[in-house]
C-alpha cells in the first residue's frame, strides 16, 4: 500500500467520523514512576533528577529517592538520570498505552570528577518547584495547539477557559478570573502588557514555548501580588548543548478565516574554545482574513502578527549567563457589527438574530482595530555556590505600546484614538539553597528550600483620547520557601511581604495645571501545602493560600470610551486592595486502565474588582455604547475539575474532561458576570503503532458541551422617560451548545528528516451558537466548521568533525 494511498485511508476515516479537534491531551495520561539510588550502599539519593530530553522537562527525586513524572504521551523517550558525584545514567524508554510505567532502581556510580550542575538546575521546570496544583501541556499534545492563540490553547486543560472579544481576541481564564489576577510569565519574565483590559489578549507567541504549565489557585508567594487566579508559565526548551546545527519549521492552515502560519525556529551550540557558548532564533509570521459563522462572514475580522526572538547562553560549570530578546507585533481588526451610532440602532443590534451587514471574505483589515508591539529583553546570571546553592539574578525591560483605532477617524487624519505606552523594569534576585538532610523517627528527609526579592516599576504614557491617566508605580517583595519531605509525605510553606506604590498624573481642564494622587498598599500573606502518597497509584495533594491585588490604574481611574472593548468604562477611586483565601484539594489515581485526576477548590476574595454593566447605555459623538462601572464585593469562586481516562484497550482510549464553576456575589446576594459556564469535553481515541511508513498514527473524536450559564444576574429590561433601562445586563446569556470535532495525526519521514502531521476539525456540524464570555456575543454568532493542517518538521545539521 503506498503512502498516498495512507494518507487518503486516514483522511476518509477521520472525514467519516465527523467529529473534532479539541483533544489537545487525551492520551498524555502516562506516568513514569522508579527510584534513584547509589551503586555502592543502594542509599536513596535524595534530590537526584532525571531529565528527558525529548519534553525538555524532568522531576526530582523525594527523600526516599523516588521519583514520579506524569502526563506524558505515547512515544520513545531518552532520559538522563544524574546528582552531583555521580556519573551520568542515560535510558531510552518506550510509553505505549498504559497508565503507568515502572523503572527498575536507576543505579548511579559515582564520580570523582565535577560534574556541571547547571544541567541539572536550568533544565528543571520552575513549576516544579511548587507544591500546588498545576497542569501543561507539552510535547504532542502541545503541537496540537499550534497556530491558536496562547488563551484557546490552554482551553485544552481542564479548569482554563478563555473570555474573548470576538474571533480574533483570546484572554486566559483559570477558574474564573483573568486578567490582572492572573500572572504570565514569558520565558522567566512576568508579562506587562496592558493586561488589565478583557480584551488585550497577552502578547506572547506560543511557538517559542516547548512548554505550557499553568498553575491553578493563588500562587502569589513565589511570583508576586496579583497571583490571586494563578499563574501560566510559557518555557522554552533548554537550549543546545551539541555542537552542531538544528533547526524546526512548522506550518499551519485553516480553512475558516484563510488563516496561514510559519514559524521557523534555529539554533546551535559551540564545542572547544567556545564549549557552553548556544544561541537560538525564531520568527513566526501569521495571516487571516474575515472569519465565518455558519451562516455570515464576521466583517473586519482579519488580524496580522509579526514575532522574533534571539536567545544567547553561555554556561560554564559554576555559572551561566543570558541574554533573549523578543519583539511581538500584532494588528487585530475589530468587528464591525460592534459598532452602533445611536441608542436606537444599539438596541437594535442587540436583538437582531444576524448582523445587518454582511461582506464577502476578505483579508482586508480597516478601522476599527488594535496594533499592538511588545518588546521584550532579559539578562539573567546564576551561580552555584562553593558552598552549595544556587543564585540567580534576572533583569528585564518592557515596552508595549498599544494603538486603537475607532470606526471612524472623525479628525480625519491617521493616528489613533487611543495611545498608551507602558516601560517595565524587574528585577529578581533568588537563593535556591542546597538540599539539607534530616532524620525523623529514624527516617531520612530533606529540606529544599529559596529566599528572593522581586521589584517591578512601571511608568505608562497615553496619548489623545482619554481612558486611563499617565501613572509610576513601584513594587518590591520579599518572600521565603521551604518544603520538608520525609518517606511519602511531603510539606511546604511561604511567607511573602509585598509593598505597592501608584501616582496617577491628570490634567485640570480649566487651570491647564497638572496634579496627581497618590496610593500606596503592603500586605503580608503565606501558604501551606502538603502532598502524601497514600499508595503507589493514589496521591493526595492540598494547598491553603492568602493572596492580594491592590487596584491598578484602570480600576481607579478608567473615564472613556475604550474602542477595542466598545464598551464606556468608568474607574472607582475609593476601591480597596483585593485579599483572598483559596484551597484547594487534590486526589491523583494511575491504574492499569483508569487513571486521573478530581480537584475541589475554594476561592474567597473580599474587594473583589469586576466592570459592572450600567443600566443605561452612554451616547457620545462616536455613537452608542454599552456602560461598565468598576464596582467591589465580596465574592466566593468554587468549583470542581475532574479528568478521567479509561483505556479498553491498549489502542482505544476515553478522557472525559469536567470543569464546574460556581461564583456568587455575597455582598448583593446575587451572581457575577462574566464567569464561565459549566463545561464537558470527552474524546475517544484510537493509536495505532505504525502503519506502513507512518509511526504513530491515532485518530479521535470529541464532543464538547457547554451548558447555558443560568448562574447570572437576572436581565431586565423598562421604559423610562424614553430610554430603554437594563439590570443586570444587556442581553441574557446565550444558550447551552455541542460541538463535534475529530482529529487525525501521523508521523512520517521527509527524505531523511521526520516530519509530523495533524489534520484537525472543529464545529464540523456547523452549529451557530453563542458563547458568554465573548464581549460582542450581543452582536454575532462564534465561527462556524474550521479544518486546521500543522506541519512539524525538524531539521538536524550535526558538526562534522
Amino acid at each position: 500500500m503506498g503512502s498516498l494511498n495512507r494518507i487518503s485511508i486516514l483522511l476518509g476515516l477521520w472525514v467519516a467520523t465527523g467529529s473534532g479537534c479539541l483533544a489537545q491531551s487525551s492520551t498524555c495520561t502516562g506516568v513514569l514512576k522508579g527510584q534513584i539510588l547509589g551503586q555502592e550502599n543502594r542509599e536513596p539519593l535524595v534530590g537526584a533528577t532525571l531529565y528527558v530530553r525529548e519534553l525538555k522537562t524532568g522531576a526530582v527525586a523525594d527523600s526516599a529517592g523516588y521519583f514520579q513524572l506524569g502526563q506524558l504521551c505515547p512515544g520513545n523517550y531518552t532520559i538522563d538520570f544524574q546528582f552531583v558525584g555521580y556519573k551520568v545514567t542515560t535510558q531510552s524508554i518506550v510509553i505505549r498505552q498504559e497508565p503507568l510505567v515502572r523503572l527498575n532502581p536507576v543505579l548511579l556510580m559515582p564520580d570523582n570528577q565535577t560534574l556541571q550542575e547547571v544541567v541539572v538546575t536550568e533544565h528543571r521546570s520552575e513549576a516544579q518547584q511548587l507544591l500546588q496544583t498545576q497542569v501543561s501541556l507539552s510535547g504532542a499534545a502541545l503541537d496540537q495547539t499550534r497556530g491558536q492563540s496562547l488563551g484557546e490553547s490552554l482551553k485544552a486543560l481542564t479548569g482554563l477557559y478563555a473570555i474573548q472579544s470576538g474571533p480574533s481576541i483570546s484572554k486566559p481564564v483559570i477558574h474564573g478570573l483573568y486578567s490582572n489576577r492572573i500572572i504570565i510569565l514569558n520565558n522567566g519574565i512576568r508579562q506587562e502588557d496592558q493586561q488589565w483590559g478583557s480584551e488585550h489578549a497577552p502578547q506572547v507567541d506560543q511557538f517559542l514555548a516547548s512548554r505550557l504549565t499553568v498553575i491553578k489557585g493563588a500562587a502569589s508567594i513565589r511570583y508576586g501580588s496579583d497571583a490571586i487566579g494563578g499563574v501560566i508559565l510559557v518555557e522554552p526548551s533548554a537550549m543546545p548543548t551539541r555542537p552542531g546545527i538544528q533547526a524546526e519549521v512548522n506550518l499551519v492552515g485553516a480553512t475558516n478565516g484563510g488563516m496561514g502560519v510559519v514559524s521557523g525556529l534555529v539554533e546551535g551550540a559551540f564545542d572547544k574554545k567556545f564549549a557552553g557558548l548556544s544561541w537560538r532564533l525564531q520568527g513566526t509570521l501569521k495571516r487571516s482574513g474575515y472569519v465565518k459563522t455558519p451562516n455570515y462572514y464576521l466583517e473586519n475580522t482579519s488580524y496580522h502578527e509579526n514575532n522574533f526572538s534571539g536567545d544567547l547562553h553561555y554556561d560554564h560549570k559554576n555559572f551561566g549567563v543570558e541574554l533573549f530578546y523578543s519583539q511581538f507585533d500584532t494588528k487585530v481588526g475589530l468587528f464591525t457589527g460592534a459598532q452602533v451610532g445611536s441608542l436606537a440602532d444599539l438596541y437594535t443590534a442587540i436583538s437582531r438574530s444576524e448582523p445587518l451587514v454582511q461582506p464577502n471574505f476578505s483579508y482586508a483589515l480597516n478601522r476599527p482595530y488594535q496594533a499592538v508591539q511588545h518588546d521584550l529583553f532579559k539578562g539573567r546570571a546564576h551561580l552555584h555556590l562553593p558552598k552549595g546553592g544556587t543564585l540567580t539574578a534576572t533583569v528585564a525591560r518592557q515596552q508595549n505600546t498599544r494603538r486603537e483605532y475607532d470606526f471612524v477617524s472623525f479628525s480625519g487624519i491617521t493616528t489613533p484614538e487611543l495611545y498608551l505606552k507602558l516601560v517595565t523594569h524587574t528585577a529578581d534576585l533568588v537563593w535556591e539553597h542546597a538540599p539539607i538532610k534530616a532524620e525523623a523517627r529514624g527516617r531520612a528527609g530533606q529540606w529544599s528550600g529559596s529566599v528572593g526579592f522581586n521589584g517591578i516599576t512601571q511608568g505608562n504614557v497615553r496619548q489623545y483620547l482619554f481612558l486611563i491617566p499617565n501613572f509610576r508605580n513601584y513594587g518590591a517583595g520579599l518572600f521565603a520557601i521551604e518544603r520538608y519531605a520525609v518517606g511519602r509525605l511531603t510539606l511546604e510553606g511561604g511567607l511573602r511581604y509585598d509593598y505597592r506604590w501608584l501616582r496617577a498624573y491628570f490634567l485640570d481642564e480649566v487651570t491647564k495645571q497638572t496634579y496627581f494622587t497618590t496610593h500606596n498598599w503592603q500586605n503580608a500573606n503565606g501558604s501551606l501545602g502538603i502532598a502524601y502518597q497514600l499508595r503507589p497509584d493514589l496521591t493526595l495533594t492540598g494547598n491553603v493560600s492568602t493572596a492580594w491585588r491592590a487596584p491598578n490604574v484602570a480600576d481607579l481611574y478608567s473615564n472613556g470610551l475604550h474602542q477595542s472593548a466598545v464598551a464606556y468604562e468608568r474607574g472607582n477611586p475609593n476601591l480597596r486592595p483585593e485579599q483572598a483565601l483559596n484551597s484547594n484539594l487534590v486526589l491523583a489515581y494511575a491504574g492499569k486502565r483508569l487513571s486521573g485526576e478530581i480537584g475541589v477548590y475554594n476561592n474567597r476574595i473580599e474587594n473583589y474588582i469586576y466592570l459592572k454593566p450600567d443600566s443605561v447605555p452612554i451616547v457620545r459623538q462616536r455613537g452608542a455604547f454599552p456602560s461598565y462601572t468598576y464596582n467591589q464585593v465580596r465574592a466566593t469562586f468554587r468549583g470542581v475539575d475532574a479528568t478521567l481516562t479509561y483505556k479498553f484497550t491498549d489502542q482505544l482510549a476515553f478522557t472525559t474532561k469536567n470543569s464546574l464553576l460556581f461564583a456568587y456575589n455575597q455582598t448583593d446576594h446575587d451572581y457575577l458576570v462574566f464567569i464561565p459556564a459549566n463545561r464537558s469535553d470527552n474524546t475517544l481515541r484510537y493509536d495505532w503503532d505504525r502503519w506502513g511508513k507512518f509511526a504513530k498514527p491515532y485518530l479521535s473524536v470529541t464532543g464538547l458541551y457547554v451548558s447555558r450559564q443560568n448562574r447570572a444576574p437576572s436581565v431586565t429590561t423598562r421604559q423610562e422617560n424614553g430610554a430603554v433601562i437594563f439590570t443586570g445586563d444587556f442581553a441574557p446569556p446565550p444558550p447551552a451548545y455541542f460541538l463535534l470535532g475529530a482529529e487525525v495525526g501521523f508521523q512520517t519521514q521527509l527524505g531523511k528528516q521526520p516530519m509530523s502531521v495533524i489534520l484537525s476539525g472543529t464545529n464540523l456540524a456547523n452549529v451557530a451558537y453563542r458563547d458568554y464570555l465573548n464581549r460582542f456575543r450581543y452582536f454575532a454568532d462564534e465561527p462556524g466548521c474550521n479544518i486546521m493542517l500543522k506541519v512539524k518538521l525538524p531539521l538536524a545539521f550535526p558538526k562534522r568533525s
